[in-house]
């Protein structure tokens, strides 16, 4: 920031305040000499309350004027919901649909969520049946994808004697 001057630079001309109250006392005695005017300015006619009240109620009272309705908008509004409508309709429905829904298209979800909602109450041998065995393998559902040592790590924390199960355990595990 820039260094503020601590010279003050608001300065009053020397001698200004001598003889300040004087000053001051003379100027009003000046501004009392000139007195108001004795009468006022204003005056009111002689006979300008004897017609007021006539005046008054000429001016008060208006003929009745003729109500003009205003143009009714409710047509323009109906036709602009409308539009509005019909522009919706043509965006959101989709209109040419080449390809049909098919079983492939749902998803696991909803097909568990659709078995589990209606309580079929089938047996493993009635699923199996609707089940083709033909295309799977062996190690589709064999297979575990975990190797040794996270099954190791598994024993360890969840058994408390690794001796009871009579597993052969390499040095590593030891």
């Amino acid at each position: 920031m820039k260094k503020i001057p601590k010279k003050n630079s608001f300065k009053t001309p020397p001698g200004y305040f001598e003889g300040l109250t004087e000053r001051i006392q003379q100027r009003m005695q000046e501004e009392e000499a000139q007195q108001f005017p004795k009468e006022e300015g204003f005056a009111v006619p002689d006979t300008y309350f004897d017609n007021l009240e006539k005046e008054i109620l000429a001016s008060t009272t208006q003929n009745e004027t003729p109500v003009i309705q205003l143009r009714s908008y409710k047509k323009y509004l109906y036709a602009a919901a409308a539009i509005a409508a019909i522009f919706v309709l043509v965006i959101a429905l989709p209109w040419n649909r080449s390809q049909p829904i098919t079983f492939d298209d749902l998803a696991e979800v909803d097909i568990t969520s659709y078995f589990e909602s209606r309580e079929l109450e089938l047996s493993s041998y009635e699923i199996a049946e609707v089940i083709p065995v033909a295309n799977l393998e062996i190690d589709e559902f064999m297979e575990t994808g975990m190797d040794d040592e996270q099954i190791m790590d598994y024993l360890e924390d969840t058994i408390d004697d690794l001796d009871e199960l009579n597993i052969d355990l390499d040095e590593a595990y030891q």
